[in-house]
Formats: structure tokens, C-alpha cells, sequence
């Protein structure tokens, strides 16, 4: 009698794992119980990352979009980046209005960074949203960073 109810168990087990095995590495965000699940790109754990939290945004412009947010290093080991150090990264915010969305750093000073033209308005991020930013290609990244400096007919 004691066996089956260890089999049942171990079943049960098995099945609960295999099913947030499935959730998590599904590539579409999931919603369980007002948790939202994320998957993201296979990554190389040794690129350079930077992760930190939001302190406050910059101003609007003419036309309400926010380009600028101000920030300080989260994490063990994180130290603030050199001015232009994370041009060409992608940010990746992991908490907060804009989690999931994906931007590009266009420049940055040990503080503050502000994202591409092209990129959408940081409208809704607020102080204490976490972000990840991520060198995952350094070619792409320089020539993000060169389409960023050539010259915008509007």
C-alpha cells in the first residue's frame, strides 16, 4: 500500500516538473497566476553584462518621448559604467512596465543612458525597475553605434 502511494507521488512529481520544464523554456512570455514567465536568446554566460536599477527618467521632448533614464549598478561586482561603455548594448528591462522589451543603448555616462531615436519612448518606466544590458554581439554593437551617428533626414 506505502508503494503505491510513493508511486503516485513520484508521478505527480514528475508530471509538476515536466510542466514547469515546458514553461520555462518556452520563448513566448506566459502568464501563470499573475506571474509572467519570459524565455529569452541562448546566450553565452562569459558576454559582458551590466545590470542595474532604475533611479529616475529624463524629460520629454517636444513630441512626449522619454529618451533618457538615470540609474545605479545592481548586483555583485557591478561598478558604473565608463562614459560610452555601453553603446551598442541591448537593454532588457526584467521588472517593471516595459518588462520584456528590448532597446539599444545609443550613449551612456556612469549614471545615465539614453536609447536610439528608432527606440521606443522609456514613458512608464519608473524609479526602481530593473534592467539587464547585454554586449551580445560587439560588431553588430559598433555598427549600432555607427547608424546611431549618421545623419537623420526627417
Amino acid at each position: 500500500m506505502a508503494s503505491a502511494w510513493i508511486s503516485t507521488g513520484a508521478r505527480a512529481a514528475l508530471t509538476a516538473a515536466a510542466l514547469l520544464l515546458t514553461l520555462h523554456t518556452s520563448a513566448e512570455p506566459a502568464r501563470l497566476d499573475g506571474v509572467q514567465l519570459a524565455g529569452h536568446d541562448p546566450v553565452d554566460p562569459a558576454l559582458k553584462r551590466f545590470t542595474g536599477k532604475v533611479t529616475g527618467i529624463g524629460a520629454a521632448d517636444k513630441s512626449g518621448r522619454v529618451a533618457t533614464l538615470r540609474f545605479d549598478p545592481l548586483g555583485p561586482g557591478m561598478v558604473p559604467p565608463r562614459a560610452n561603455e555601453l553603446r551598442g548594448w541591448r537593454i532588457t528591462f526584467i521588472k517593471g512596465q516595459l518588462f520584456g522589451q528590448t532597446l539599444w543603448v545609443k550613449r551612456n555616462t556612469r549614471t545615465e543612458l539614453t536609447v536610439r531615436d528608432k527606440d521606443p519612448s522609456l514613458a512608464g518606466v519608473v524609479a526602481g525597475d530593473i534592467l539587464m544590458i547585454e554586449l551580445i554581439d560587439p560588431k553588430a554593437a559598433a555598427a549600432r553605434a555607427a547608424d546611431d551617428d549618421a545623419p537623420r533626414v526627417v
